[in-house]
């Protein structure tokens, strides 16, 4: 193997594993936090008036960065975005750093493993495979859907099967704008909070603001599981 076809290869899986040892061994991780977003909030509505598309720019690459590095924390980064811009500008750049992340670690996979796994399957991986490749839209965007699965899953998944990327790309923006958009709402309404005053505490949950995209939240989840039952009896 040439040092071209090394890169080919192995340049986004590598990328890939310095941003996640990268993330482990600094503890950037765990800055993903709603007290570090309360304790910051001053400085960063401060960016966000003063340079909105510097702010926008900023925030975009670091959730790409974030989702890329496969770390928790796409959740956090969601309502950090209607706390910062708003639900519609929130979610519209959450959904647009999904698609990019997802994109990412989808092509390192892709491009790593997953012509090792086809040469060495056996018949009932085949035809597994295939089967995931014929329905991958609808597998990828249950998938997505899920609040509780983590957020990398799918994306390893498809990866290693080897589907299209336009089959990812198309079930990463299906199923995740419903949660980028509740979640950026949560987000909002932890900005108002904040905004007057209010600490970020378990008290919050008793508020309009965040009791409604928590039970939007609740109902995507339950929406989620039954469309699973769904497929399995049409199946």
């Amino acid at each position: 193997m040439t040092a071209a076809d090394f890169v080919k290869r192995f340049g986004l899986l590598l990328i890939v594993a310095a941003l996640i040892l990268g993330a482990v061994s600094t503890g950037a991780w765990r800055w993903l936090s709603l007290a570090s977003l309360q304790a910051h909030h001053a400085e960063l509505r401060r960016l966000v008036a003063e340079q909105p598309a510097l702010a926008a720019g900023g925030f975009f690459v670091a959730f790409v960065t974030v989702v890329t590095a496969c770390i928790p924390g796409p959740g956090l980064m969601m309502v950090a975005s209607g706390y910062l811009f708003g639900p519609v500008l929130g979610a519209v750049l959450s959904l647009a750093a999904c698609i990019a992340g997802s994109s990412v670690v989808f092509l390192a996979c892709r491009s790593a493993f997953a012509d090792a796994i086809a040469g060495r399957a056996g018949p009932k991986v085949r035809q597994l495979e295939q089967t995931l490749t014929r329905d991958a839209f609808s597998y990828l965007t249950t998938l997505k859907l899920i609040p509780l699965l983590p957020f990398f899953a799918p994306n390893v998944a498809a990866g290693l099967a080897g589907v299209r990327l336009s089959s990812l790309i198309a079930a990463t923006a299906l199923g995740n704008a419903p949660l980028c958009l509740i979640l950026a709402w949560l987000g909002m309404g932890l900005g108002r909070i904040v905004d007057h005053g209010g600490p970020i505490s378990a008290r919050l949950f008793a508020r309009p603001e965040v009791i409604f995209p928590l039970l939007g939240l609740s109902m995507l989840a339950v929406a989620s599981v039954a469309w699973r039952i769904l497929r399995r009896r049409r199946s």
